[in-house]
C-alpha cells in the first residue's frame, strides 16, 4: 500500500485503536507510525487528535459567548438609558432578562457580577455630563437606581438558575 499522510493517519488512529478499522487501514497506520515519530507518539500515548470539528465548535462557543456578553452590556446600557424617560417600566422586564443572560454566561458568579456591572455602567453614564460641566454625580441616585435594577436582575439570575437546576440532565 502507498504511504499515507499524517492527516490520514490521525483520522484512522481512533478506528485502529478501537479495533473497528479494516486490515488494510491497520497495516497502513502501522507502517506510517513505524516511520513517523509524531504519529507514533500520538498512538503510543493514546492521545486522540483534535479534529477540525472540535476546533470549530470551540470557536463557535467563543463567538456565541462574546456576542452574548455584548448583548448583555447593550441591554444594560439600553435599560439604564430608559431611566430618565417614560420607558423606565420596560426595565421590569429587561433587567431580569439581562440577569438570566448573565447567569448563562457566568453561572452563579452573576449574583455579584451583574449588580456590579449595572453600578459601573450607571456611573459611566453619569460621567459625560460632569465632564461637559452640565451635571454632577449624585452618588445617592446612582446607588438607588443601581440597587433597584440589581434586584430585578437578580430575580432573573435566580429564575434562570432554578430553571437550569430543574431541567438539568441526570448523570447515571
Amino acid at each position: 500500500m502507498d504511504e499515507i499522510s499524517c492527516g490520514v493517519c490521525r483520522d484512522l488512529l481512533p478506528l485502529v485503536r478501537d479495533g473497528v478499522a479494516c486490515e488494510e487501514s491497520v497495516r497502513a497506520v502501522e507502517e506510517h507510525i513505524g516511520t513517523c515519530e509524531k504519529c507514533s507518539a500520538m498512538y503510543n500515548e493514546g492521545a486522540l487528535p483534535v479534529s477540525d470539528a472540535d476546533r470549530s465548535f470551540a470557536d463557535l462557543k467563543r463567538r456565541i459567548r462574546t456576542f452574548s456578553l455584548l448583548l448583555l452590556c447593550f441591554g444594560i446600557f439600553f435599560g439604564l438609558g430608559l431611566t430618565e424617560g417614560g420607558g423606565i417600566f420596560v426595565n421590569i422586564i429587561l433587567m431580569p432578562v439581562m440577569g438570566a443572560l448573565g447567569y448563562f454566561l457566568f453561572g452563579w458568579n452573576s449574583v455579584w457580577g451583574i449588580p456590579l456591572l449595572i453600578f459601573l455602567m450607571r456611573l459611566v453614564i453619569n460621567i459625560p455630563p460632569v465632564i461637559r460641566g452640565s451635571g454632577h454625580v449624585d452618588l445617592r441616585e446612582i446607588l438607588t437606581w443601581s440597587a433597584l435594577y440589581a434586584v430585578f436582575a437578580l430575580a432573573g439570575v435566580v429564575i434562570a438558575g432554578l430553571l437550569h437546576y430543574a431541567f438539568r440532565r441526570e448523570e447515571h
